[in-house]
């Protein structure tokens, strides 16, 4: 994700020093600039209901959330919970994959209590998955 942000941030420089515009570094940039959001294709998890707060967003199939942390999401979301594990801290899920319904877990590799969130759905985690979620599944 640091590479990524890197490589816009760089791309955006040169687009704009070519343009002889200022540009402004990445230490120098606002968090705003470099803030996610949802996008065609993922599924995000939401670090509180409604869709706010930090923000992670899912490409493919992940059997542990363990491994992965929440991110500043854009301006009108917030960062509440940037930085956290991902695992056992979601709260609501925005399904931007328009092919594929996602199913969240309540244990690692797509085991126990899961709720599925349509291709092109949304939904607040329900009670039991709600802060006790691990793992998340395209299909």
């Amino acid at each position: 994700m640091r590479f990524k942000r890197l490589a816009v941030a760089g791309a955006i420089a040169i687009a704009t020093a070519g343009s002889g515009l200022l540009a402004t570094t990445p230490a120098s940039a606002s968090a705003e600039q470099f803030a996610e959001s949802c996008s065609t294709g993922y599924a995000c998890l939401f670090y509180h209901p409604d869709y706010t707060g930090a923000i992670y967003k899912q490409w493919d199939d992940d059997p542990n959330y363990g491994n992965n942390h929440f991110v500043t999401s854009s301006s009108t979301r917030g960062s509440s919970g940037s930085g956290l594990v991902v695992r056992n801290n979601a709260a609501s899920v925005d399904n931007w994959d328009f092919n594929n319904a996602i199913t969240i877990y309540y244990s690692p590799n797509y085991q126990g209590v899961h709720q599925r969130i349509a291709a092109g759905g949304a939904a607040n985690l329900n009670s039991s998955l709600r802060n006790d979620n691990a793992s998340g599944k395209f299909g």
